[in-house]
């Protein structure tokens, strides 16, 4: 970033065709991400809404997949990463609207715990060797079927 030019904060609202799975969905988010880091921004955000009912339908569809992406950049490129969204078949709408530091999201959740693509919750459930590790320690079978029924509340 040479002198005299600044970042600003913007953010993308676009909506994805609604038959993309979760992991596709999560591809096609990455490479919008690449997109942006390839014309110069830095990812501030990125928020999955989910599937809602559309106001109006956009080529047949009644729903899509609504995703927030916050970014900083420099404004110069904003037409050429809109472009790459114009491109892209999956991609319904979108709007890009610039924003105040203050408007930016905070706290997160990694975007596979968005999708929906984490099978376990990594801060409450107990890795193997944690529970394996509690069965050698207990001395009969009604402590081991306890610990297997608590494993499996969490």
């Amino acid at each position: 970033m040479s002198k005299g030019e600044f970042m600003s904060y913007y953010e993308t609202m676009y909506i994805v065709h609604p038959a993309l799975e979760a992991g596709r969905l999560k591809d096609l988010i990455l490479s919008v991400e690449s997109s942006l880091k390839d014309f110069g921004g830095k990812t501030h955000a990125i928020e999955t809404w989910g599937k809602k009912k559309l106001a109006y339908p956009i080529n047949k569809e009644k729903y899509g997949m609504y995703v927030l992406f916050q970014f900083e950049a420099d404004g110069s490129k904003n037409k050429e990463f809109n472009t790459t969204l114009d491109h892209n078949t999956n991609v319904l709408a979108y709007l890009t609207t610039r924003i105040e530091k203050e408007e930016l999201i905070e706290e997160i959740k990694s975007l596979d715990s968005q999708l929906g693509l984490l099978n376990k919750d990594e801060n409450t459930v107990k890795n193997d060797d944690e529970v394996k590790e509690e069965i050698s320690e207990t001395k009969d079978n009604e402590d081991v079927e306890e610990v297997i029924e608590n494993q499996e509340d969490k």
